[in-house]
């Protein structure tokens, strides 16, 4: 069938249609939807189809709003498109998968020297935000983190800000089961005397090349995806790992933490 009759079947412009097929426009998933239904496609075919429509409509979001949300942000988006599980190893601040509006707000206005013209901080917070949806979706990966307990205790906001933000971190923990947040303590003992340097990202796919790091430095984030590069980051997350506080644990110390810089009356200690 060519586009034409096709794209009066399903009442959509025969431009739109043809830019679907020829990869030049993300898959609109009303016009992936209706392709399917004129087509009679089985369910287990339309629901395969849709499946990859919905990820296709989710890859590449951030392309057309880098340089408002922040040429770094992007990256970040575009290293967690397609994982099937997320790493993370947080120094100082609450990683921006964690962040609150608030929080991210905060701390985006912190240094506006950072930043070019074309940035718009409003624009990065919804960024944030709309990472964090993605990551939280049905189907999305399973997210790991050991935050240091420094990012907790200097504070990067205002205290009733960083309280919020400590607050939500143990909501989306306690609601969702593939987030997982272990504190490492100031004082914990690391296996080989491990001191790490810098905040990093392990990213996990399910296709080649399967594994890559990102690290975070102050000028600009390093991409590491050679497994000579890789291998010490993963060796030094699983020290990490065992360094720090169970999960239940670790949840107890957020909320302690939060009653600590903002008491809500009534709620328990």
């Amino acid at each position: 069938m060519t586009a034409e009759p096709l794209a009066r079947a399903v009442g959509f412009p025969r431009q739109q249609l043809s830019a679907l097929e020829n990869g030049h426009l993300g898959p609109d998933i009303d016009l992936v939807s209706a392709i399917c239904e004129y087509l009679t496609v089985g369910i287990k075919r339309r629901t395969a189809i849709m499946d990859a429509a919905a990820d296709g409509w989710a890859r590449g979001w951030w392309d057309a709003d880098t340089q408002r949300m922040g040429v770094r942000q992007a990256l970040y988006a575009d290293l967690e498109s397609g994982t099937t599980t997320i790493a993370e190893y947080a120094l100082a601040l609450v990683p921006g998968l964690l962040q609150t509006a608030g929080f991210a707000d905060a701390r985006l206005r912190s240094d506006p020297t950072r930043y070019p013209e074309t940035f718009d901080p409003a624009a990065a917070v919804a960024a944030r935000a709309h990472r964090q949806e993605l990551l939280l979706a049905s189907g999305g990966p399973r997210y790991e983190v050991v935050l240091d307990e420094f990012a907790i205790r200097r504070c990067a906001a205002e205290p009733g800000v960083v309280a919020d933000q400590l607050r939500h971190i143990v909501a989306v923990c306690a609601a969702r089961a593939t987030v997982t947040v272990q504190v490492l303590p100031m004082n914990a003992p690391i296996k080989g005397h491990s001191a790490p340097r810098s905040a990093y990202s392990i990213y996990r796919y399910g296709v080649e090349p399967g594994v890559a790091v990102a690290v975070d430095t102050l000028t600009k984030d390093l991409v590491l995806t050679e497994p000579d590069e890789i291998d010490p980051y993963l060796s030094l997350h699983r020290r990490l790992k065992a360094a720090a506080l169970a999960s239940e644990a670790s949840l107890r110390l957020l909320h302690a933490a939060a009653q600590e810089l903002s008491p809500i009356e009534g709620a328990a200690a």
